[in-house]
């Protein structure tokens, strides 16, 4: 976590929002491996944030699952949220990229998704449409496929979940592709200490965890339904 605190007037709620406009979204695709994506400059998203997004007892209290996730298959890119911005070169419009990905659940923190079962994620940012930059908020990363990570998502009115915000992953180091929820629950997956100190800090954030008063969704993937 960096130590720079934010504290800004919107709300995430704002940025959830921004996934549901149909309308906006343009072609997808996926023409840049991870290695590739590791090289390209990045371009900083500006966002308005109502929590702390340094505290994760606030990001755990504002989001609707807290999870530990393998990616197992970043898919595609989407374009969403279309503006004309004017370039030396003329009028030119622009997107903002959102990247889906597959995801095994191997430990719920907070919230009950399915899990050893691959569902999809959509993280916002990723590579630009032109294949120059990685668009990202502030210390916010892509998660890259084969590693762990914690993930903070926010149900959306469909039922489909997204991760999006500064610090919304979190890399967990060492977890092997054959691990699964039953190994994690009986601390069999062998984690090192780093890993295990970031899994205890969302775990403790959790239990301390600030909610925010917003309108709330649930995911298709939520085995309690």
């Amino acid at each position: 976590m960096g130590k720079k605190k934010v504290r800004l007037l919107a709300s995430l709620l704002f940025i959830v929002s921004l996934s549901l406009i149909v309308s906006a979204c343009s072609n997808s695709k996926k023409d840049v491996n991870s290695e590739d994506k590791k090289n390209l400059k990045v371009i900083q998203m500006d966002g308005t944030f109502a929590v702390d997004v340094d505290d994760p007892n606030e990001t755990v209290g504002d989001a609707d699952y807290v999870f530990i996730g393998r990616v197992d298959e970043d898919v595609d890119t989407l374009y969403k949220d279309p503006v004309t911005i004017e370039t030396s070169d003329g009028a030119k419009e622009v997107s903002t990229p959102y990247t889906n990905y597959q995801v095994t659940v191997l430990q719920n923190i907070k919230g009950d998704l399915v899990t050893d079962t691959s569902i999809p994620i959509q993280k916002a940012g990723g590579i630009n449409e032109d294949g120059s930059s990685v668009v990202l908020y502030e210390d916010d990363t892509l998660p890259e496929e084969g590693k762990s990570y914690v993930f903070l998502a926010y149900a959306q009115d469909d039922g489909s979940l997204l991760v999006s915000g500064p610090n919304s992953n979190e890399y967990v180091e060492g977890i092997k592709r054959d691990v699964t929820s039953e190994k994690m629950e009986k601390g069999k997956a062998s984690l090192n200490e780093e890993a295990t100190e970031v899994v205890s800090e969302y775990e403790n954030a959790y239990e301390n965890e600030i909610p925010t008063d917003r309108d709330r969704s649930e995911s298709e993937f939520d085995d309690e339904q």
